[in-house]
């Protein structure tokens, strides 16, 4: 003979345990990723510079994503998988034309001066702080000239 339980001592029963379960997990609430803050220099043809400051961006982001951030997307640029680098082709609207290139430059603080960055903009992770500049370079000049901007 199957014995049958009340209803109400049925609707308990799942009560308790829908309680039981959501005290033991209780919703996940997302978490927000550090920020850091980073400007960029935009040196364009004729010494026009465009300053794109105090950019906040999530920590661990990397030079090409700032660029692309900072320039809210006015960047065109070519991915290399092999390099795991983006050779960057235009930004703001200047594209590179033969012997001038975008050359991306990162400002040295305790030497007061730009040091041409020597890894692409995807293996430069940025730290809070940085100064970066995207300068139209003519590369045919060895060593390249620097921006002309100074922070």
């Amino acid at each position: 003979m199957v014995k049958r339980r009340p209803v109400a001592a049925l609707l308990l029963g799942c009560l308790l345990l829908l309680a039981a379960c959501t005290r033991a997990a209780p919703l996940a609430t997302p978490t927000l990723a550090p920020t850091i803050r980073a400007s960029l220099l935009v040196q364009l043809p004729r010494g026009e510079a465009r300053w794109l400051r105090d950019v906040a961006v999530p920590k661990g982001t990397d030079a090409y994503e700032l660029t692309e951030v900072a320039t809210k997307g006015e960047v065109k640029a070519k991915w290399y998988p092999a390099l795991r680098s983006h050779f960057v082709e235009a930004v703001l609207g200047v594209e590179n034309q033969a012997p001038y290139y975008w050359l991306l430059f990162l400002w040295d603080e305790g030497q007061k001066k730009w040091e041409p960055v020597p890894v692409g903009a995807d293996l430069l992770s940025v730290k809070d702080g940085h100064v970066l500049a995207w300068a139209y370079t003519d590369t045919s000049q060895d060593p390249a000239s620097p921006p002309a901007a100074t922070p």
